[in-house]
């Protein structure tokens, strides 16, 4: 466990660098120690620190003092132009940071960190301390819990350089269903996020076993206990994948086998709620006696199918297909018994 804090530690360090040489790099006329400090979380004396780390990476930074006596750090090659951005488009900026919020202890939250704080270090000052006011008027409430990748920086980076760079990845997994742990190569095609958690959608051949039939699965990201990408191993995407057209018979996350007709019945009270959404790319709205509606779409697994009429308790009732029906008859019927 220490041996991966410490390498958890390093990446955090090497990211912060990189985010303070490229703020250092969008302010033509640099930033004074106490800014640096105050916009990194850090003491005036880490930034020294992270400032000769830059220097021994070969950059080139400058320290003067100014007529008040503060040190400014400037950065050889720094911007001479801010990037114009509207108030709109200001406070756009800040709400698709915060939605990544649900994507703390991840390389996208960093990278998307990094990229905010370059706009907003090319910003004029004034628009800068705007931009820091506007911190507690837009929030992204995540719902049915997030996950937690803390300690898998790693394991997430060698996904994402296999995804980007198109390289195999040596990798251990552990199921959900069996709790079974199997390793072997990966081909990441691509990742999703969906219900607040990453997904690697790809090829995964498992030691012991041969490159056979080649069928896309999809893997939850937080299920990979180690993760590492194969120099020069190189593969190609079929021609025949693409992303959006994978999921089009899916009912969220899940996919495969048969494609079947769903067909659900909800009640007046809730006929609001269910018309204010998109469920599915197929879907059918037909209205009902007494005012509730039927909605109808078709979808190859039933997994989330199952979840998400529970989630409307009383209010729905499956109509198709039978299997379905009886699915969910017999997880209501199981939860009743609970309270026997």
């Amino acid at each position: 466990m220490a041996k991966i804090g410490r390498r958890n530690g390093k990446y955090r360090q090497a990211t912060r660098l990189m985010r303070l040489l490229d703020f250092l790099r969008a302010r033509r006329f640099g930033a004074t120690l106490e800014e640096l400090a105050d916009e990194f979380g850090v003491t005036e004396r880490q930034m020294r620190r992270d400032l000769e780390a830059i220097d021994a990476a070969g950059y080139s930074t400058t320290l003067s003092l100014n007529a008040d006596g503060r040190t400014r750090v400037v950065v050889e090659g720094s911007a001479a132009r801010a990037v114009p951005l509207t108030l709109r488009e200001r406070y756009g900026l800040l709400a698709a940071r915060r939605v990544f919020d649900v994507l703390a202890d991840t390389p996208f939250a960093e990278d998307v960190d990094s990229i905010y704080s370059k706009l907003a270090a090319s910003l004029p000052d004034d628009q800068r301390a705007e931009l820091k006011t506007f911190g507690d008027r837009f929030l992204y409430v995540p719902d049915g819990g997030t996950k937690a990748y803390r300690g898998k920086e790693d394991i997430l980076d060698a996904l994402m350089t296999g995804v980007i760079h198109r390289v195999r990845v040596h990798y251990t997994y552990k199921a959900a269903a069996t709790g079974e742990t199997h390793t072997g190569l990966l081909e990441p095609f691509a990742m999703a996020l969906y219900k607040h958690g990453l997904y690697v959608l790809g090829v995964g051949v498992p030691e012991g076993e041969e490159r056979g039939v080649r069928q896309t699965y999809v893997f939850a990201a937080e299920r990979f206990t180690k993760a590492e990408h194969v120099r020069g191993d190189h593969f190609d995407v079929p021609a025949d994948f693409h992303l959006e057209k994978f999921f089009e018979d899916a009912f969220g996350i899940f996919r495969g086998g048969k494609r079947q007709q769903v067909v659900v019945d909800f009640d007046a009270s809730v006929r609001g709620r269910v018309e204010a959404r998109q469920w599915h790319r197929t879907q059918k709205i037909k209205s009902l006696r007494g005012g509730g509606l039927r909605l109808s779409f078709s979808a190859s697994d039933m997994t989330q199918v199952v979840g998400w009429v529970l989630d409307w308790g009383a209010h729905a009732r499956v109509v198709a297909p039978a299997a379905l029906v009886e699915q969910v008859a017999g997880m209501l019927r199981a939860a009743t018994k609970q309270y026997e």
